[in-house]
């Protein structure tokens, strides 16, 4: 019988650049810190010292670097994926570009203002092999799993056809025994 080898892949973090300064990248920034996987190397502003009072208000880590631009920051061969909280507006032009340098894209909702400018940005992250990911985070939850189970067993709601709610709203009102 052979002989079954414990293996260890050791990776490094994704190295993350933020385009853009949007209040909503205070909390990302956050949890970029927090994970075990990932790092925060940059972050990019049409001005910078925007960038740099971004990095000061939020007191990141001092190895964080403020760019000027959000070319720049592309090009920056130090980051591995971008969180992009731009305006929806802005979404294709720099979704687009971010996938055309090789750098992995979290972007966040809403992804597009239409399906019609979300498929260039899908079909650029196709073709430069890179994984796109919408900052809906509830559905990669496990409180989601969870509910769904609870929700999907017959002897509790019934043959549910569909389930309508607004989340803000919903999860404060979700008992706590069933918030994980």
């Amino acid at each position: 019988m052979a002989e079954e080898k414990a293996t260890t892949t050791t990776t490094s973090p994704i190295r993350f650049g933020i385009v853009g300064c949007a209040e909503i990248a205070r909390k990302v920034s956050r949890a970029i810190a927090l994970a075990p996987n990932a790092t925060l190397v940059a972050v990019g502003s049409r001005s910078l010292d925007k960038a740099r009072r971004f990095i000061a208000e939020n007191a990141l880590s001092s190895s964080v670097r403020a760019v000027g631009s959000y070319e720049e920051l592309l090009d920056d061969p130090a980051v591995d994926a971008v969180y992009m909280p731009l305006p929806t507006s802005l979404h294709a032009r720099w979704a687009v570009a971010a996938a055309e340098r090789g750098k992995h894209l979290l972007l966040e909702k809403p992804a597009a203002l239409s399906a019609a400018e979300l498929d260039p940005i899908l079909a650029a992250c196709a073709a430069h092999g890179v994984q796109f990911m919408d900052s809906t985070m509830w559905i990669h939850n496990p409180r989601t799993a969870h509910m769904r189970g609870l929700l999907s067993d017959p002897s509790r709601f019934g043959d549910l056809k569909m389930v309508y709610l607004f989340s803000y709203i919903y999860f404060s009102l979700v008992p706590k025994e069933l918030l994980l």
